[in-house]
């Protein structure tokens, strides 16, 4: 009898509708991956005959299409897009892991970095960054308030480059003349002490009989005589202008820990160049985090209010063997299951891994004209078994009907 043949024919069409009708709903939806059921065909014996006969249709799957969305620019700092491979990692509030490829995020209240459900973003947070990432464990929601302060760093290193120039009369490359004696190039900079507290010093270089002298002082008029920087320092060149006295020097200060000057200098004729000095330091003062951007390799860099521009977070990608096996779960996320393997955690762009596009966002893969079809060719099919069913009761009617 052919009456479980159409009901199971029913049964298959109408749960494709459903899949169909879900696809059409959620074309909108960001991040969102398409599904097609896989059929299978029900074959038994008769009692009555050798013959393999057909017995309907079942569902055996279905499938998940995981191929790219369209990307789609936003300008939101913290809308983000994935190319190709990966899923964002997110916590919810009970600890469960999830993923998801809906990059629209958010500052919470504690400016933890969460998604429109509240699930964390997981990562590596300013403090806690390392290498290691095969214990997923140590991998924690992203937290923004850990990096809103920078604090002050200490100079300890002052860097000077300096190309200095003599007489091109002079027929000793050391001496010169007495007017280079009077050659004077003064130079300011600022450094920071453990309070990060500002005081500017100057260096200055003046030629001396066989040798430059360079000087190091402090201008800070608020700094008692010995807590101030004066510090004498001898040059000596060779006859190809190469500096052979040392060219790291430590600078006595009471305030000023393990301050050293590292000097490149060079010392060439010219009748018309001036000296040319250039410093630098490796100090700052305490700054406020004013912006920040996402890279492509998923690291966070914040810009202070200092000027400084420092690295204050990583966000991870994860991926699976078969992603098609993770478990569809409501809010736009997978659930990780054992069909679809081991979860595998990476930076964006490393080791097949996608990259990651920030201030865009990855739109839904659903082709809304192939899904139309799909439900007209669903329709029709479920037409078709309701027909068939609606035959075979007029033919068993006909035979209880029979006298």
């Amino acid at each position: 009898m052919s009456t479980m043949e159409a009901i199971s024919g029913l049964m298959a069409n109408s749960n494709n509708i459903d899949v169909v009708s879900n696809n059409i709903a959620n074309a909108s939806t960001v991040g969102f991956k398409s599904s097609t059921l896989s059929f299978f065909d029900i074959v038994s014996n008769s009692f009555y005959s050798n013959r393999l006969i057909g017995s309907g249709v079942g569902v055996s799957n279905m499938r998940q299409n995981f191929s790219n969305g369209i990307l789609v620019q936003t300008g939101r700092d913290l809308d983000l897009g994935i190319v190709q491979d990966g899923f964002f990692r997110v916590l919810n509030s009970k600890g469960y892991v999830y993923y998801t490829r809906n990059g629209q995020f958010l500052l919470d209240k504690d400016k933890n970095i969460v998604n429109m459900e509240g699930m964390y973003l997981t990562g590596q947070n300013q403090f806690d960054l390392h290498n290691d990432l095969n214990n997923i464990s140590k991998l924690e929601p992203i937290n923004l308030k850990k990096s809103e302060i920078l604090k002050s760093k200490q100079t300890n290193v002052i860097k000077l480059n300096a190309d200095l120039i003599e007489n091109a009369n002079s027929t000793n490359s050391i001496t010169g003349s007495d007017d280079d004696i009077s050659n004077l190039e003064t130079n300011d900079i600022t450094i920071y002490d453990k309070n990060g507290k500002p005081q500017t010093i100057s260096i200055s270089i003046t030629k001396g009989d066989n040798e430059w002298i360079l000087k190091i002082h402090s201008n800070d008029i608020n700094h008692s005589n010995d807590e101030k920087i004066d510090h004498t320092i001898h040059l000596k060149f060779d006859s190809e202008g190469k500096l052979i006295s040392d060219s790291t020097i430590p600078i006595k200060s009471k305030i000023f820990k393990n301050l050293t000057l590292n000097m490149e200098c060079t010392l060439r004729k010219s009748e018309h160049d001036n000296h040319t000095i250039q410093l630098s330091q490796n100090g700052y003062p305490e700054g406020n985090l004013k912006s920040f951007e996402i890279l492509n390799n998923g690291e966070i860099i914040g810009q202070y209010t200092n000027q400084k521009i420092e690295k204050i977070g990583q966000i991870f990608l994860s991926k699976f063997v078969n992603p098609e096996k993770l478990k569809p779960e409501s809010g736009n996320v997978w659930s990780a299951t054992q069909e679809a393997g081991n979860e595998n955690v990476g930076i964006a762009g490393d080791k097949g891994f996608g990259i990651m596009i920030s201030k865009t966002l990855e739109s839904s893969n659903v082709d809304l004209n192939k899904e139309l079809i799909n439900m007209i060719v669903a329709q029709r099919n479920y037409q078709s078994s309701a027909q068939a069913f609606k035959t075979e009761d007029k033919i068993i009617n006909t035979l209880i009907n029979l006298r």
